[in-house]
């Protein structure tokens, strides 16, 4: 490996000649400035992989300094570690908020500055191969996975990313409706326009504005993306007015406002999110039937992880990548057997809490991913996933009371592997009962959802 070049900033000539000294030893290759005059000068003739920075200097202090570093696009991948003799805390909150590396107080220590120095350069170096690897590497789009449900989404996606209709998609909270449906505008020739994606009540919000006081703050939103794709979440929360609204897009391909009924042309695509479809929506009264009709031509259900978790494996290497390539973090080896414990858990928050705990771990450790670690983690993820239910108060009380008992025999279903009469013991629901109320609630017991 090549050695790393080294820029010492500092107005004390003593200190500069025993760090450049120290550091040549240890065969980097070393410049070095007296004031902020000379380190523009020195970086500028050649681009250091480290700069090590005193905070006071007679011209210019290194704060300021630093500033003028970060908006330098030379030093974009440049790893600076402030040194300062009369250091605070505040002054080293505010060196690394602005992106400084690491802070060094004087007198120096001799040991921790090679220390510092080799983290700092493995630290740039880190950079400068995501930065390569972000230039080579085409865009992953989910779904990822071998399975057969993982499959037959990549088609539903390549067959859908040739039309333009309103699509409804489905699923559990984090089972990844968001990326599905990125992935279908990603896959289309609207990807270049952009991509908005609202929730149903911030969406309500921004309608009731149009109508209350000609607000054009959403039709301002919504040129940005003309051409492109309309994304609502928890779309069985939608106004009238807004569902109204949204019809005279799909219909007339148009934006009507109070005081300009003529309306203004917009080409969008469509696509509605919502964890248990609109059917009950429809049903009370909620969702208005052409809209409705609209998107039952087409329905995609995004499974939940637990009914695929071969793909496990494949998304915990996506995750790595990602989180690697795009956030810097470092890199760790899942064994086999660490990831045949993430196979056998049940993911009650789907493919989002694999993604978090992928973080976690790479943030929190470093070498191979143990085992215990592992249980460690699902341990802590299920409390949290249990701790964060949320009652969806939009449904009237016999709905909500349908979708818990959906949840609940479901979940019972799939820990006594889709036996019915474990099932009516563990519920205390007699088994002819049970047999009913699986048949009403839409329940297969071999393939609870």
């Amino acid at each position: 490996m090549k050695p790393g070049k080294i820029l010492i900033v500092d107005d004390e000539k003593d200190i500069r000649n025993l760090m450049q000294e120290i550091f040549e030893e240890e065969g980097y290759q070393i410049d070095t400035a007296g004031n902020g005059v000379q380190a523009k000068s020195a970086w500028k003739a050649s681009v250091p992989d480290v700069i090590f920075l005193d905070v006071w200097m007679p011209d210019i202090d290194g704060i300021t300094l630093l500033k003028e570093m970060q908006q330098d696009p030379l030093l974009e991948q440049t790893s600076i570690v402030m040194m300062s003799g009369h250091g605070t805390i505040e002054t080293a909150i505010e060196a690394t908020k602005l992106g400084a590396y690491d802070f060094l107080e004087k007198p120096l220590s001799l040991a921790k500055l090679i220390v510092v120095a080799e983290r700092a350069l493995k630290h740039t170096r880190l950079n400068q191969e995501n930065r390569q690897l972000k230039q080579t590497l085409p865009e992953q789009i989910l779904p990822i996975g071998k399975s057969k449900l993982m499959s037959a989404l990549r088609e539903s996606i390549e067959r859908l990313a040739k039309y333009s209709m309103p699509i409804l998609i489905t699923g559990e909270a984090g089972s990844g409706k968001k990326h599905f449906a990125r992935a279908v505008h990603k896959s289309s020739e609207r990807k270049e326009a952009g991509l908005l994606t609202f929730y149903a009540r911030d969406f309500n919000t921004l309608v009731q504005k149009v109508l209350e006081a000609d607000d054009l703050e959403l039709l301002n939103q919504l040129r940005q993306i003309d051409g492109g794709t309309l994304v609502i979440t928890d779309s069985e929360q939608l106004s009238e007015a807004a569902q109204s609204l949204l019809m005279h897009l799909i219909q007339q391909h148009s934006f009507i406002t109070p005081n300009h009924r003529e309306g203004t042309q917009l080409d969008l695509r469509l696509i509605a999110l919502s964890k248990a479809g609109l059917e009950a929506a429809h049903e009370r009264g909620a969702i208005r039937d052409d809209l409705y009709q609209r998107f039952q031509v087409m329905t995609i259900a995004i499974p939940a992880l637990r009914q695929h978790t071969e793909d496990v494996p494949e998304l915990i290497e996506y995750f790595i990548n990602y989180f690697v390539t795009h956030e810097g973090l470092i890199y760790r080896h899942f064994s086999v057997s660490a990831q045949n414990i993430l196979r056998q858990y049940a993911w009650p928050g789907n493919m989002r809490e694999l993604q978090n705990l992928i973080q976690k771990l790479l943030i929190l450790g470093s070498g191979d991913v143990s085992d215990s670690e592992i249980k460690s983690a699902l341990t802590q993820s299920e409390s949290a996933e249990l701790g964060c239910t949320s009652v969806d108060t939009s449904l009237n009380l016999k709905d909500a009371k349908d979708q818990f008992e959906k949840a609940y025999l479901s979940q019972l279903l799939r820990e006594t592997g889709g036996n019915v009469s474990d099932t009516a013991k563990r519920s205390g629901v007699d088994r002819t009962n049970l047999y009913r109320k699986l048949k009403a609630l839409g329940i297969d017991p071999k393939n609870p959802l």
